[in-house]
C-alpha cells in the first residue's frame, strides 16, 4: 500500500437521519466501513448527520463520495451513482433532502478553488422514511452492495499526475567583459 502522502485524498461522508429510517442509509453504511479494511491510507470516513459541514474537511480532497437516499422514483433498494454536476442546475428538483445545502456548499468551494476535484454521489431509493430506527428490508440487504460499490470507487480514483523537476537549459549568459 502506498502511504498517505503519495496518495490523493478521500472523503467518504455519509449523511442522512438515523431517526427516519431509510434516511439514514449513509449513516449506516459509514458505521459499516473499517479504514483498515480498505487498501487506502489517505482516507477519511465520516458521518456527516443531516447537515454536514463540508468546508471543513473538503479543502484538500481529491475526490469526495457522499452516501445518502436519494429518490429517483424507481424501485426501493435501487442504486444510483451520480457526479455532483448532475445535480447542479438550479431547475432541477432535489433528489435528496440535503441536495440544495450540499450542492450550494460544493459551488461556494469550488467557485474559490477549496473544492473537491471529483464528488460522486451513491444513492439509493428509499421505501421508508417515517419514523423509526430499522432500515427497510430493501434498503438493509443491499448495504452489503453499497458498501463493495464505494470500496470501488475508491479503487478506481486515479492519482493525479506527480510534478517533474526539470531544468530549463541556460538560454542567455551574459558576457562577463
Amino acid at each position: 500500500m502506498l502511504n498517505e502522502k503519495d496518495q490523493p485524498k478521500i472523503v467518504i461522508l455519509g449523511i442522512g437521519n438515523l431517526l427516519l429510517r431509510d434516511e439514514g442509509v449513509g449513516i449506516h453504511l459509514v458505521s459499516m466501513l473499517d479504514k483498515n479494511d480498505i487498501d487506502y491510507a489517505n482516507l477519511e470516513i465520516i458521518d456527516g448527520g443531516i447537515c454536514p459541514d463540508l468546508a471543513s474537511f473538503a479543502e484538500d480532497t481529491h475526490k469526495l463520495i457522499i452516501v445518502d437516499a436519494i429518490k429517483g422514483g424507481k424501485e426501493p433498494g435501487t442504486i444510483y451513482r451520480l457526479r455532483a454536476d448532475d445535480v447542479m442546475t438550479d431547475s432541477a428538483r432535489p433528489i435528496c433532502s440535503h441536495q440544495a445545502s450540499i450542492m450550494d456548499s460544493l459551488r461556494l468551494l469550488g467557485s474559490i478553488g477549496k473544492g473537491p476535484q471529483d464528488t460522486i454521489i451513491i444513492g439509493i431509493e428509499p421505501k421508508r422514511m417515517d419514523y423509526g430506527l430499522e432500515l427497510s428490508p430493501e434498503v438493509k440487504e443491499k448495504l452489503v452492495e453499497l458498501k463493495k460499490i464505494v470500496a470501488a470507487e475508491i479503487k478506481n480514483t486515479k492519482s493525479p499526475p506527480p510534478f517533474v523537476n526539470i531544468t530549463v537549459p541556460q538560454l542567455f549568459v551574459a558576457n562577463p567583459d
